[in-house]
């Protein structure tokens, strides 16, 4: 018999369903099963589960309570139900182990663990979780904060009391006040060490200079690893993409630059696979590196002629079945590469929850605009600094990251960090620099 269900509630939640599955896998205590019941998700999320062969059901209006108790109902087996968000992801391998223990004592009805802010947390959501859930563990006759997030709970008495089926939001509270004015001695139990990481907060408020503040002298007193490992970089699944042709000119200092990028792929234990698409003159170079890295993709009429993000999006229906999570990306085209350009890329993984980072030049510009037929500077150099906009050139093919999920959707969508640099030196290209070798 199956002693946990564990009932994850979805809707787009690609960026984090693999990681949360990952971290599932690794428990100390295995005795669970998953279920997750989507709302319509229009990402990778299905696919995903289904590469991972995780039991889904759909539901079409989401209402909280509704959709744990359709889980409960669908899987009718476990003594322990276990709610997940999507988006929390265990901090160790003993957190379903903790998390389940207290429900041994007959008087404990229900379980809810410890939220902790990751690297991806904004500053309201920090101060929220930081104040609310703290380190010593509880037990609640009266209090009837609750929260399903990262909860355990019996089924017997989820059979008796269900959750509310019409609250939008708050169905564990509802729940939670309900059971504790039974007046038959049921405690529900908070405990810290069932902890998760979770980069939503509870509450919004305050102006934002004062929040900025709270949060620092907060991060002051605690240093706090915010960062779950199974998204650490080294913990990644990343391919590279590298695409070009030989230039008619210039060809030993092609071959010097771009076969060093390739060996630095090939040495970097985080990239786990390069796709190559160039011409058969470098590919028969890069065969001589000997590495079973080296996926190869033959050129043709359309490729040869299509846009960087439709290459990428070739690469991803091509290999959307692959178990990949940023795809990295270099054109052949530049002369020069900043130093750890690869370092420098894997680093933003866990700067912010970016769908894409690149490297950016920014630049300054004699633009004037025009309005009611007359003209106002917009350039830093003329004085203008107070109406001066800054823009940047954003230079994919020197280097960028892409979140591989994020690809199904529209690019324009994405959120995106740039790594900015001055020097014009990376702006040059093999197939515009005049120089002999």
């Amino acid at each position: 018999m199956v002693e946990t269900l564990i009932i994850i509630r979805t809707k787009n939640e690609d960026r984090w369903i693999k990681p949360l599955i990952r971290s599932l896998e690794i428990q100390s205590y295995q005795n669970f099963k998953i279920l997750v019941i989507d709302n319509l998700s229009k990402d990778r999320t299905i696919d995903i589960l289904k590469e991972k062969k995780i039991e889904h059901i759909k539901i079409k209006k989401f209402l909280p309570g509704k959709a744990i108790n359709m889980g409960i109902n669908y899987f009718k087996k476990s003594k322990y139900i276990v709610c997940l968000s999507a988006h929390c992801l265990p901090e160790d391998k003993n957190w379903l182990k903790n998390l389940i223990k207290p429900l041994k004592n007959p008087k404990t009805v229900a379980v809810y663990g410890k939220q902790i802010p990751m690297f991806t947390t904004n500053s309201e959501d920090y101060r929220d979780l930081k104040l609310i859930f703290g380190n010593e563990k509880r037990t609640q006759k009266i209090d009837y904060f609750f929260h399903n997030a990262n909860s355990a709970l019996k089924r017997n008495i989820l059979k008796k009391y269900p959750f509310n089926e019409n609250a939008t939001n708050m169905e564990d509270r509802i729940w939670s006040k309900q059971i504790l004015s039974l007046k038959k001695n049921y405690q529900i139990v908070y405990q810290p060490k069932a902890s998760v990481f979770h980069h939503h907060g509870l509450h919004h408020s305050n102006k934002k200079k004062r929040l900025n503040g709270v949060i620092k002298i907060m991060k002051s007193i605690e240093q706090d690893n915010l960062i779950p490992e199974v998204l650490k970089p080294e913990k990644q699944s990343i391919f590279a993409f590298i695409v070009g042709k030989i230039p008619s000119k210039n060809q030993k200092s092609f071959y010097k630059t771009n076969l060093k990028l390739v060996k630095d792929l090939k040495n970097n234990n985080n990239i786990k696979k390069i796709i190559v698409l160039t011409d058969r003159k470098f590919k028969n170079k890069i065969e001589k590196i000997a590495s079973n890295k080296f996926i190869f993709i033959r050129r043709n009429k359309i490729n040869k002629k299509q846009k960087i993000i439709d290459l990428i999006k070739t690469v991803y229906s091509k290999f959307k079945n692959y178990d990949i999570d940023y795809l990295m990306y270099f054109n052949l085209d530049y002369t020069n590469r900043p130093k750890n350009v690869v370092s420098k890329l894997l680093n933003t993984v866990t700067k912010k929850n970016i769908e894409i980072s690149t490297f950016a030049y920014q630049v300054d510009t004699n633009i004037w605009e025009a309005k009611q037929g007359k003209y106002k500077s917009k350039n830093s150099q003329l004085g203008q600094k107070s109406n001066s906009k800054i823009f940047f050139n954003t230079l994919y093919g020197l280097g960028s990251l892409f979140f591989f999920n994020s690809l199904k959707k529209n690019t324009q969508e994405m959120n995106i960090e740039m790594i900015k640099f001055k020097n014009p030196i990376y702006l040059q290209r093999f197939s515009t620099v005049d120089y002999e070798n």
